[in-house]
């Protein structure tokens, strides 16, 4: 749409890269849940269908017990929030991002004509104005935007062993007993005519 037509404002490539960082925020959130549920997962996999396959049999003092007990009656986050931006961004939203940024830059650049290449800088910052707004602050503040997003690559934690998204068993046991793991709140929920649970499954939302 936005390089169609030469009448279409530049501000629709903007508003592209504002609706990818709304994505980009609601996914980081709903992939910390995704991570709590594949690391149960992933523990039961280790833990219980690997002996089973193996030697036929679990054994029943296994630590692994408890902690999966515990954590399934008190969950906890196993990543930050700001890890899980850091992380979706590195693998999926920064080649999002810079489609977005290609697709604003060359609309500045072609329409509603092509500058000689002596003054195309030029021209593609005095393109950038919106109303009263001068180009020079909108080509500032993007550049400012993607240099944030750079520093959130680059200098968000890296989560050791996450090359894939299959846990080793060593990381699923260190992250059930990590001792910053973030609390989920959440309400138990009790009736005057039901035992007291245990405890209730995390909420998404």
């Amino acid at each position: 749409f936005v390089l169609s037509d030469a009448e279409h404002s530049h501000i629709m490539a903007l508003l592209g890269m504002f609706l990818a960082v709304a994505f980009l925020v609601i996914e980081a959130r709903r992939y910390r849940f995704y991570h709590l549920w594949s690391s149960w997962l992933r523990l039961i996999e280790t833990e219980y269908f690997g002996p089973l396959l193996g030697a036929n049999s679990v054994p029943s003092t296994a630590r692994w017990h408890v902690l999966l007990e515990r954590d399934l009656d008190q969950p906890h986050f196993k990543i930050g929030w700001l890890t899980a931006v850091g992380r979706r961004l590195r693998h999926n939203y920064f080649a999002i991002f810079a489609f977005l940024l290609l697709t604003w830059a060359t609309k500045l650049l072609l329409h509603p004509a092509a500058p000689g290449w002596g003054t195309a800088l030029r021209t593609m910052r005095e393109r950038a104005a919106l109303g009263p707004i001068p180009g020079t602050v909108i080509v500032i503040t993007v550049l400012g935007f993607y240099g944030g997003l750079l520093m959130l690559m680059l200098f968000t934690p890296k989560m050791p062993g996450m090359s894939s998204e299959t846990l080793s068993q060593r990381m699923v046991m260190r992250q059930l007993v990590h001792p910053e793991a973030q609390r989920i709140r959440y309400q138990r929920h009790t009736t005057a005519h039901a035992p007291r649970s245990n405890g209730e499954a995390p909420e998404e939302d």
